[in-house]
């Protein structure tokens, strides 16, 4: 909404605002049409829940007795986020005089007009109220340290009170639940479900992210093989290139990945030779075997690290690393969205529960 220098003109673009409900949704929520408002309430009614009307009316985090609730609350309470929302609009930092919204404040017309759409806002949407109250009872419920200290306000719901009806039965009049304590261990045995599902998860994201670690440093012992030179490898002592490949407490495994990829020809097969000779001189049984696997690993290197075939595998490698990346994004993402999810995706008896308690809410005795 562009403001004017006259307070007349500045009086004149909030009265257009309050002309019709299409102008009024335009400007204030920045949308073009029923989509993009149930997104915007769907965001809002996480935040209107907290407001300090519905925290007295129809917040189970903070009601002591179901007899306190109140449905006309979410009406309240949603009047009181689109004041705030035409407060912000009409503000000083907006560029109007403070004194309009003092008369939008205290203009009977306009305020039976935000009234009026708040009522109809929670009629339309108000399948997002019942859920967002229905997840501060379970949260009630969910905060119990143990099974037996259960606030008294959750058996009052389930079992009806003053001219509310039970708030945990079905359309054919048969409870779903009957005691607290049924609610309590559903939930705990979501936050299993759900623990393990994030878990897994986060495992497996991590192991996708150790596989492209793991790659880019093949590729990069790969390039360090090639460039080994006889000189080099000449100057180590017998029990160091053993070492490298024996040693089991992971101080040479960067060294072992560079070695493992040593290049077929004279630095390969001096390896193996010097390893062999090595074996047959050794008069100690450990040390013979030990340099017995070595002489096998540097043999096997002879063979397979022909430069054509390290040429293979690092472009093999390479080729890998996109699909895998493609394979982490999406890890990821499930990762985000399980840790995300709430537990009544986890649970299916809980998630009928939740159902039957939106729907229930507020009924009255017959």
């Amino acid at each position: 909404m562009k403001a004017h220098v006259d307070l007349n003109e500045q009086r004149a673009t909030v009265d257009a605002f309050f002309l019709s409900k299409s102008t009024f949704e335009n400007e204030l929520f920045m949308i073009n049409d029923s989509t993009e408002l149930y997104a915007v309430m769907s965001k809002a009614v996480k935040n209107i829940i907290e407001y300090p009307v519905a925290l007295a009316t129809i917040n189970f985090k903070t009601l002591q007795s179901y007899t306190q609730f109140r449905i006309e609350g979410c009406v309240l309470a949603l009047k009181e986020y689109i004041d705030k929302e035409i407060n912000y609009l009409i503000s000083k930092e907006a560029g109007f005089d403070d004194l309009i919204a003092k008369e939008v404040k205290s203009d009977p017309k306009k305020q039976a007009f935000v009234l009026s759409q708040s009522k109809a806002y929670f009629i339309e949407y108000q399948k997002l109220f019942r859920e967002a109250i229905a997840d501060t009872f379970f949260e009630r419920v969910d905060r119990a340290k143990n099974v037996n200290i259960i606030d008294n306000i959750v058996q009052e719901a389930i079992d009806g009170a003053g001219s509310y009806a039970p708030i945990l039965t079905s359309a054919n009049g048969m409870p779903i639940a009957s005691k607290a304590q049924q609610i309590w261990m559903r939930l705990k045995q979501a936050h299993s479900v759900k623990d393990r599902a994030v878990k897994n998860a986060k495992e497996n994201v991590e192991r996708l992210f150790k596989s492209i670690d793991g790659i880019n440093k093949n590729i990069e012992a790969i390039n360090k093989a090639r460039a080994l030179t006889l000189e080099q490898v000449q100057s180590m002592t017998l029990d160091e290139l053993k070492e490298i490949v024996v040693n089991e407490d992971g101080t040479r495994t960067e060294v072992k990945r560079i070695f493992q990829f040593a290049p077929s020809g004279d630095v390969a097969f001096y390896l193996a030779e010097q390893m062999d000779r090595a074996r047959r001189a050794s008069r100690n049984d450990i040390q013979k075997s030990e340099y017995k696997r070595a002489a096998v690993f540097y043999e096997n290197c002879n063979i397979n690290n022909t430069a054509k075939e390290l040429t293979n595998k690092s472009q093999m490698m390479l080729a890998e690393l996109p699909k895998i990346k493609e394979a982490l994004a999406a890890a990821i993402r499930r990762e985000e969205a399980l840790t995300q999810r709430g537990l009544y995706a986890f649970d299916d008896a809980l998630n009928k529960m939740r159902e039957v308690f939106a729907q229930n809410i507020g009924k009255k005795r017959l």
